[in-house]
């Protein structure tokens, strides 16, 4: 039942894990290694034509492993950019709207812009798998999350650009929600 569900999965339906599991159920060298089992185990581990199937394992793990070791140091740094615009929006916003000017505006669209575009890629990469939905719909939705986010630092230029301001925006739509309670 394990292996079954192991062979299931999607690394090892690959196209790459087939070619390897092929390459090593053909060789020759299986039926000798398995009649110079009385070798002692330092020869084996030595002589390279002998054990193909340890070498080709070995070579295997290990390449998806380097793969993803250089992977791994462009992640960490892009956790920190998305804590330090989460941090840095803590006072811009405040600070924004007690001065309202294009400086503040034009940041604060941009720091905003960047937090939703990572917070919704998360919820997208996350909930929306390829081994649940197949390989079209996760490509569908990132194109989606690729135009909101163009559409909302679009609007949000324009809205600072060519209009009033993000903070003073802000101010009206208060203004506005305050006068229609007092009535």
């Amino acid at each position: 039942m394990a292996f079954s569900m192991f062979l299931r999965t999607s690394g090892c339906q690959s196209r790459m894990f087939t070619q390897q599991a092929m390459r090593l159920a053909t060789q020759p060298a299986i039926t000798q290694r398995m009649i110079s089992s009385s070798l002692p185990v330092r020869n084996i581990m030595k002589d390279t034509k002998t054990t193909p199937i340890l070498n080709a394992i070995r070579s295997f793990r290990t390449s998806c492993v380097r793969r993803s070791a250089e992977k791994v140091e462009d992640h960490s740094r892009l956790w920190v950019i998305e804590r330090v615009v989460s941090a840095a929006l803590v006072p811009l916003i405040p600070l924004a709207l007690m001065m309202p000017n294009k400086l503040f505006d034009s940041l604060l669209a941009i720091l905003i812009t960047a937090h939703s575009f990572w917070g919704m890629e998360a919820m997208v990469v996350e909930y929306i798998r390829v081994l649940l939905f197949g390989h079209v719909i996760p490509k569908i939705m990132m194109l989606l999350v690729y135009f909101l986010t163009a559409t909302m630092l679009g609007g949000l230029f324009y809205l600072n650009f060519n209009d009033i301001g993000v903070s003073r925006a802000f101010w009206r739509i208060w203004k506005n929600m305050k006068s229609k309670n007092a009535k």
